[in-house]
């Protein structure tokens, strides 16, 4: 029996119009306009840099990713105890040992897979997984500002469940005025988090709430997106991310995108997708290909390739 696949986002949604002037090859003297079209979601992520889809993760499947993670918790954690070490950069030493994290947990597996086929419905882009990652945040847990390695090219974040002091979601903060790829992190962090809370409004700092179900999709590469401290008991996140398989990163040789994960016939090694470690893709470690592509990408103007889609303009309509 062949499994049932989300279709993609029907040409009738697809309402937004755009251009891109291009040069078809190098020697050309002139630019080429190319027209395509999507839909308000994808050009939002595009543009914003982020998106919003409320109520995205169904109210049962929550219960049962959370039923199986603290199952886990309850017997010695396997997999959520797998990293305890804090991961960004310049975090404060009184918020180290706050959070526990997983990578490619069985229920972060089976909810990326999920989310990968829904959103198929809702964004008008290739994606392809790379990894998932589970992260269970106690009181004086931070976030440091930060932006993402290529792997993490469009990612999505989510809360499943969470205990604070006010009865509201911990909120992720981002800014999406400029493209902050190849930007060095003290600067990212100075520019961001560092600011307080006026100067973040006046600088296109914007943070978001998200209630569990709601998924916050955005430019990881691109965009600094941090957390203060979590004033509660818990906030248990789930972090899925992916590749735009029609990213301008093709144009890094070492680049290598396989095959769709919807077909059979993938082959054994995907370097980027895998991010280097094993997954339910295979059980091999492609460090060494991703090792290339990662150097590689670092020695380009990857600015200019991880979520480039400042070439893309909106197709004024004929009056």
């Amino acid at each position: 029996m062949t499994e049932k696949i989300a279709m993609p986002v029907p040409f009738e949604d697809k309402t937004v119009e755009y251009y891109m002037d291009v040069r078809v090859t190098e020697s050309d003297e002139k630019k080429t306009k190319l027209r395509g079209r999507t839909n308000p979601l994808t050009w939002q992520l595009m543009k914003n840099k982020y998106v919003v889809l409320r109520d995205f993760l169904p109210k049962e499947m929550i219960t049962f990713a959370m039923d199986i993670w603290k199952a886990d918790e309850e017997n010695g954690g396997l997999y959520t105890n797998q990293e305890v070490k804090d991961i960004t950069f310049a975090n404060p030493k009184s918020s180290i040992g706050k959070s526990k994290g997983g990578y490619c947990t069985p229920w972060g597996v089976a909810l990326h897979g999920f989310i990968h086929n829904k959103l198929k419905d809702y964004i008008d882009l290739d994606l392809r997984e790379t990894y998932s990652y589970t992260r269970k945040y106690e009181r004086g847990a931070y976030l440091g500002s930060h932006t993402d390695r290529p792997s993490c090219e469009i990612s999505a974040t989510l809360c499943l469940d969470y205990h604070t002091d006010d009865n509201t979601p911990w909120k992720i903060w981002v800014r999406n005025d400029k493209n902050y790829a190849h930007t060095e992190a003290s600067i990212v962090k100075e520019e961001s988090q560092d600011f307080n809370h006026r100067e973040r409004i006046n600088n296109g700092c914007k943070s978001v709430s998200l209630e569990p179900g709601d998924i916050l999709l955005y430019q990881g590469p691109n965009i600094p997106h941090w957390r203060d401290y979590l004033l509660g008991e818990y906030s248990y996140h789930l972090f899925v991310h992916f590749f735009n398989a029609q990213s301008r990163m093709r144009d890094i040789p070492e680049f290598i995108t396989g095959e769709n994960h919807d077909v059979d016939t993938a082959q054994p090694k995907f370097a980027l997708e895998l991010d280097g470690r094993p997954n339910r893709w295979t059980k091999q470690q492609t460090s060494k290909e991703f090792e290339k592509f990662d150097t590689a990408y670092y020695k380009s103007d990857y600015e200019n390739m991880v979520n480039y889609f400042d070439d893309c303009h909106l197709q004024e309509k004929k009056k």
